[in-house]
């Protein structure tokens, strides 16, 4: 019979490289809440909490026009943060990140050839001595504008 997984709770009572990850994780998602609610809301929809090193917060954007009005902010959110903390927060590094966003949906659509393009595809895999490539033009070529 399989062995049954293990509950994360109990992996993390016995492991405390893994406790203290995951203890260091709950910080930064609970910072992150802080930092969205500090800013104004045209600011919190592209910016996130990535890290905190020592006394340091480490705040990630999409734009570096948003990262520099953000960068006027930090004395003001130093404080917030220091109240939010049992250490002072001293200093914000803000650095731009493209967002590499998991929400976007790549439309993949299907282009469409001239007749000609198609019927010099579909020659050329005729005369091709590689099985792939010949398959792949003829693929190709079925994709014709009619």
């Amino acid at each position: 019979m399989p062995k049954q997984p293990e509950h994360i709770n109990f992996i993390c009572r016995h492991n405390k490289t893994l406790a203290k990850l995951a203890q260091h994780a709950q910080l930064i998602e609970k910072l992150d809440h802080t930092l969205h609610q500090a800013l104004p809301s045209q600011f919190s929809t592209h910016c996130r909490l990535a890290n905190i090193k020592h006394q340091t917060l480490i705040i990630h954007t999409d734009n570096a026009s948003l990262a520099s009005l953000i960068r006027f902010q930090v004395p003001t959110l130093c404080k917030t943060f220091s109240a939010h903390l049992e250490m002072p927060i001293s200093n914000i590094e803000v650095k731009v990140r493209p967002e590499t966003s998991r929400e976007k949906v790549v439309e993949t659509s299907t282009t469409l050839l001239p007749k000609s393009a198609a019927t010099a595809l579909q020659q050329t895999s005729q005369v091709i001595d590689n099985e792939a490539l010949s398959a792949s033009l003829k693929k190709l070529a079925n994709r014709f504008k009619a």
